[in-house]
């Protein structure tokens, strides 16, 4: 059986035997809403009463169901919470006003805060309707469309979303989370759009999700260790990226990630690691394995020059130390002529491996190179020379495959992904405990 479907299945066992089949054993929005029959108003009033109600403990489960359409204003929806294991199903749509001065000054559309063992699941809509936003508002007085902020033991499985004004969302200062079976869409000229962001966070396992943006699939900053990526297909959007960090001279750190068995399509970028000039910190234990590209422009970049706008410019010598990253398994095809890139700063990228990579062009009769400076890179079984030195100016040429790439080893679709175990046991309850044991 495949496993989405099989999770898909506990998910809606787990609901019906923790929670029942009747209408007294879950909170209903339409339960505390004056005006139910106006789709069009503003419901934020009825869900804070609902969310109340349920974070006090008063039913094990707030439901919106497949029928239900509500428009909220940007609303925080507060913990912590006396319930143990706070559910909300969401498979009915949930809209944000389309005129931006309904807003307020909010940098955000929906935000959980320090709500410990929320599980969020369905197969609704969230709706923020960004593209009010994208023409006329500055970048900086966009909001993010879903924030959760200190939540441990987060679950948020099986919904779409769409259009966010800005990120869709934010995973900030929270320890052991699990999203899955997500559709993340927004067209691809649509700014800064990311999908996920992480930030101030450990042990995050995203896994069997859909992104296409305009900006990163996954964005993981500063302050985040141990997260695990499998299964994700990225595109269009700008991939997988670590950072950026060191912003304008700041300090930033990311270690201990594993991107697995993800694809890229018509993406800017696949496995991406971005730091500014003049910054501190590093990003290291970084794995990137079993990567299919489909017409990808650049598939492996590290940039210790972000960004190239030079907007900013720094008068430290220092940069972010980038260390111990592994790029393994990489096949399919490129649409620019640069398919690796590393632009270290003279600090250098230490320990970087590059292994039976096997990457073509999308163009006909033309060969993807390489680009490398300032790199200490072992490359093995690479059908694209990888020739570093201080002062190269000019791409690296391309030699014909030395030997055939052996596939790399696929994961049984009938079993879930393997985080390391630091990222999936230290915490008590893993994601499967949720569906067997609460």
């Amino acid at each position: 059986m495949d496993f989405q479907l099989l999770v898909s299945l506990l998910l809606i066992s787990s609901f019906y035997w923790q929670y029942g089949d009747s209408d007294s054993d879950f909170l209903s929005v339409r339960d505390f809403l004056s005006d139910s029959g106006n789709r069009n108003a503003d419901q934020s009033q009825a869900f804070q009463d609902a969310w109340k109600a349920l974070c006090a403990g008063r039913s094990k489960s707030l439901v919106i169901k497949a029928n239900e359409v509500y428009t909220l204003l940007p609303q925080v929806f507060q913990g912590p919470c006396k319930a143990r294991n706070p559910h909300i199903q969401i498979d009915g749509r949930i809209e944000a006003p389309k005129l931006v001065k309904e807003w307020g000054k909010s940098e955000y559309w929906l935000s959980f805060d320090k709500v410990s063992d929320l599980t969020i699941t369905g197969s609704g809509l969230l709706h923020p309707h960004g593209e009010s936003w994208w023409g006329p508002v500055n970048l900086d007085s966009r909001p993010q469309a879903l924030r959760f902020n200190g939540c441990n033991n987060l679950i948020y499985n099986g919904l779409t979303q769409r259009d966010s004004p800005k990120n869709h969302i934010s995973i900030r200062s929270c320890i052991q989370a699990t999203l899955s079976n997500l559709h993340i869409i927004a067209p691809a000229n649509s700014p800064n759009t990311d999908g996920i962001d992480i930030s101030l966070s450990q042990k995050i396992n995203i896994f069997s999700s859909t992104i296409q943006t305009g900006d990163d699939c996954i964005a993981i900053k500063s302050g985040s260790s141990d997260i695990n990526i499998t299964r994700v297909n990225c595109g269009p959007g700008h991939g997988i990226s670590i950072g950026s960090l060191g912003e304008k001279g700041v300090t930033g750190s990311v270690e201990n990630v594993r991107v697995q068995h993800c694809t890229f399509t018509g993406a800017d970028n696949a496995a991406r690691i971005k730091t500014w000039p003049g910054g501190g910190g590093y990003a290291k234990n970084i794995l990137y394995e079993d990567i299919t590209l489909i017409n990808t422009k650049f598939p492996i970049v590290i940039d210790q020059q972000y960004p190239h706008d030079r907007s900013f410019k720094s008068t430290k010598g220092s940069a972010v130390k980038v260390s111990d990253v592994t790029f393994k398994y990489f096949r399919g095809t490129c649409a620019q002529p640069i398919a690796i890139k590393f632009n270290c700063d003279r600090i250098g990228c230490g320990n970087i491996a590059v292994e039976h990579v096997n990457i073509t062009s999308s163009s006909r009769g033309t060969k993807p190179r390489a680009y490398c400076r300032y790199a200490e890179v072992k490359s093995s079984f690479v059908n694209i020379d990888i020739n570093c030195d201080p002062d190269l100016q000019a791409p690296s040429p391309s030699p014909e495959l030395p030997s055939p790439i052996p596939e790399p080893p696929s994961p049984s679709p009938d079993q879930p992904p393997q985080p390391q175990p630091s990222a999936l046991h230290a915490q008590p309850r893993s994601f499967f405990s949720f569906l067997y044991f609460n």
